[in-house]
């Protein structure tokens, strides 16, 4: 990332793993898929996947959220559950420079799963 970085939260880095469904309508998600989860602020998070996910594609993420502490599970309006379930916008996708063959995946948080 450039030093004109505009994000809105500092990001926190984050090993772990996120599972994720590609949302493709209002009534219809993908088959669940894991990631490796990279990095993490109050706004969204950044992980790894074997596959591309395109630009303002909505998918569903799930992560266990006990171990977060107070950074991660703010979003949460239940802070006593122990999973995070949110629908995130994808910001960006990148082929990553580390691990060819998988791709760096930008999110956003953009709703809370109600339970």
């Amino acid at each position: 990332m450039g030093t004109d970085d505009r994000r809105q939260f500092k990001r926190q880095n984050k090993q772990s793993i996120v599972h994720f469904q590609v949302i493709e309508s209002k009534d219809k998600q993908c088959a669940d898929q894991e990631g490796q989860m990279l990095d993490y602020s109050l706004g969204g998070i950044r992980f790894s996947a074997k596959e591309p996910i395109r630009k303002n594609t909505r998918i569903y993420i799930k992560l266990e959220s006990e171990e977060w502490g107070k950074e991660l599970t703010v979003v949460c309006k239940d802070q006593n559950r122990s999973l995070l379930e949110v629908i995130g916008s994808v910001m960006w996708c990148l082929e990553s420079r580390e691990t060819p063959g998988e791709f760096e995946i930008g999110t956003r948080f953009i709703d809370e799963i109600e339970q």
